[in-house]
């Protein structure tokens, strides 16, 4: 199954789930969406006003999405029958966050990524530039390479 398919069983779930809470779970829903837009990153792998989750573990890193944080809290907190607020507008505000994690990114499943030696590569490889520019603006003797 590839994102098409999995966006598709996401709204199915979702408009089931506003279904059967009502009224109040849509405008829930539709607030929370907007809001999670906002605060969340434009795209893939860029960092929103509400910052992520990451957890360095070995040589990996885990990703905490808000749509897998908002699932598992959801579901904790049907299994013990707690509610923060009512049910409609508590479970409005999980699957607006859950559908929003999923439909707006194509990088929704990664949640294990391995710590790759690139970045530490492109990193060196900027302060080298800065070291470079700020010593011809300096008028140094810089060898040719």
């Amino acid at each position: 199954m590839r994102g098409g398919i999995k966006k598709k069983i996401v709204l199915i779930g979702l408009v089931a789930v506003c279904i059967v809470l009502g009224v109040l779970c849509y405008k829930t829903w539709f607030a929370v969406f907007f809001i999670t837009k906002f605060l969340s990153g434009r795209r893939d792998g860029k960092q929103g006003i509400v910052r992520s989750i990451i957890i360095p573990w070995r040589s990996y890193r885990l990703h905490l999405h808000h749509w897998l944080l908002a699932l598992i809290l959801g579901g904790v907190f049907l299994v013990k029958g707690f509610y923060v607020v009512t049910p409609e507008i508590f479970y409005g505000f999980l699957s607006a966050a859950i559908f929003q994690g999923i439909y707006c990114y194509e990088d929704w499943y990664r949640i294990v990524k391995r710590k790759g030696i690139l970045p530490a590569l492109e990193e060196q490889m900027s302060l080298a530039t800065v070291f470079y520019k700020q010593a011809s603006e300096e008028g140094m003797c810089l060898p040719r390479g």
